[in-house]
């Protein structure tokens, strides 16, 4: 009697089973740390922009800039430029009145009181209504 050499049928398909049970597990998990990851470089950016504007701060009598990108001008950023954003891996962008970045996704609002004297920055995440950060002059609010 000669036995042919390879694998029968039911010996792949319990591999495959196998394989389609773990890929069941660990696909949902791999899907969140995508999403984790995006908002903690939010999270990032935005403290790095925080500290640039407490330098401005510091430079300037305790006033805050009017406009976000004076501290790109000022080279206050690291590397004189703002953060990435992680959704279009280019440098965030903010438009003159500070209120929208005109990003899709992931965006960052800078806000400055009249008097130049307090600022809020809000860090958002993939869907824009989710706060991810939302940091003050007088501190981390959320």
């Amino acid at each position: 009697m000669r036995r042919e050499k390879g694998f029968t049928l039911i010996e792949l398909m319990v591999v495959i089973v196998i394989i389609a049970i773990l890929a069941a597990v660990a696909l949902p998990n791999f899907m969140g740390a995508t999403e984790r990851a995006r908002e903690s470089a939010v999270r990032s950016a935005v403290k790095s922009i925080q500290t640039a504007l407490e330098i401005y701060a510091t430079d300037n009598q305790g006033y805050y800039p009017d406009y976000i990108y004076t501290l790109k001008n000022g080279n206050y950023l690291p590397g004189g430029k703002f953060p990435n954003n992680p959704a279009t891996n280019t440098e965030y962008g903010f438009t003159a009145n500070n209120n929208d970045s005109g990003e899709s996704a992931y965006k960052i609002v800078y806000t400055v009181s009249t008097d130049h004297a307090s600022y809020t920055i809000t860090g958002y995440g993939k869907d824009n209504q989710k706060i991810v950060i939302q940091v003050s002059s007088a501190g981390t609010i959320k």
